[in-house]
């Protein structure tokens, strides 16, 4: 087992102000607090080199989980292990094995070259010459930032930088990966690129990534295995695409008629299936058993011209799903 938690907890005080001076001033001297909890109760086991994909809706403690997991935390109750070691401790050794990219946050050195950053990662980590190169030159190949390593950092593009912080993070080759919304922002080319250089990495070297990301393109490809998250409460964990069947087992159906059936025939399909007819263009959203039989009973009346069967947008399912997930499981 590499990651173990077991019933996280963690809670904010906070408290409300009322505008003006007046509320501020009554605020001063007669503070009111409460609780926000942004973990209750979290339970999760990752094994070693797997690639799990944490998904919630903003605010539902994915960031929050991700801080406890590498120590940035201490949690309200419960306790995280990872490979015996207590996360807040913060032993060197610990520190060595993990590494956390943000998105939002930039640990590379603004006014000053990305490889110069690196430079410091290597003294820092205590990484020989040749295990610094191989790693170096191997990951910007992969990439594809070679031609940017002397560029300061404030001139790179957000993909390009991004990059960069990928690098910074896994040069002390960790064996743990938390990557928290590493696509945010950046085009298709770079978060493609991203993640390939994932299951790449992952491949390579048996390393076991967390991966928190609003694109579900991102899970799609990288993530078997997903664990949900809302308001703080874990309500899901297992395979993904399980998940996208359950909570949309419907796929749409495209069928472009060669010559386009009399109006008794559309009737009857009509009267036996849900779709929407325009010229001689059939479209229908059905469970797979009710495909099925509505394409033999097409292919019976008339020849297809063309025909195209497709899965619902994965944005589009788990959007219903967040809404509502109370729907589904």
């Amino acid at each position: 087992m590499s990651i173990k938690v077991s019933n996280i907890s963690k809670s904010f005080k906070t408290y409300n102000r009322k505008p003006g001076l007046k509320g501020a001033l009554k605020s001063f001297f007669n503070r009111q607090y409460t609780d926000f909890h942004a973990l209750k109760n979290i339970d999760l086991n990752i094994e070693e080199g797997e690639i799990l994909g944490i998904l919630g809706e903003n605010g539902a403690g994915k960031t929050t989980l991700i801080k406890l997991m590498v120590g940035l935390l201490h949690p309200t109750s419960g306790t995280v292990n990872i490979k015996n070691y207590i996360p807040w401790n913060r032993d060197n050794d610990f520190l060595k094995m993990i590494t956390v990219v943000m998105g939002q946050k930039n640990q590379l050195w603004w006014d000053i070259p990305a490889s110069e950053s690196f430079l410091l990662n290597k003294r820092i980590y205590q990484i020989d010459d040749n295990n610094y190169n191989q790693i170096l030159n191997e990951m910007v190949e992969l990439l594809d930032v070679k031609d940017k390593l002397h560029t300061q950092v404030r001139r790179l593009s957000l993909g390009e930088r991004m990059k960069m912080e990928i690098i910074a993070s896994l040069l002390h080759k960790p064996k743990i990966i938390m990557l928290d919304e590493p696509s945010l922002g950046l085009d298709v080319l770079s978060q493609a690129k991203i993640r390939e250089f994932v299951k790449y990495y992952n491949e390579q070297y048996k390393a076991t990534f967390i991966i928190t990301s609003h694109y579900m393109n991102d899970i799609e490809s990288m993530c078997k295995r997903v664990f949900v998250m809302n308001k703080g409460r874990g309500v899901y964990d297992g395979d993904f695409e399980t998940l996208i069947k359950k909570i949309n087992p419907t796929k749409k159906l495209i069928y472009t008629f060669e010559n386009m059936p009399d109006e008794k025939t559309t009737l009857s399909l009509k009267n036996d299936f849900e779709i929407e007819l325009d010229n001689n263009i059939l479209v229908a959203q059905l469970n797979d058993n009710l495909l099925n039989k509505l394409l033999q009973k097409l292919f019976k009346i008339s020849t297809a011209k063309s025909f195209l069967i497709e899965d619902l947008p994965v944005e589009e399912t788990m959007r219903s799903f967040f809404e509502k997930p109370e729907n589904y499981l």
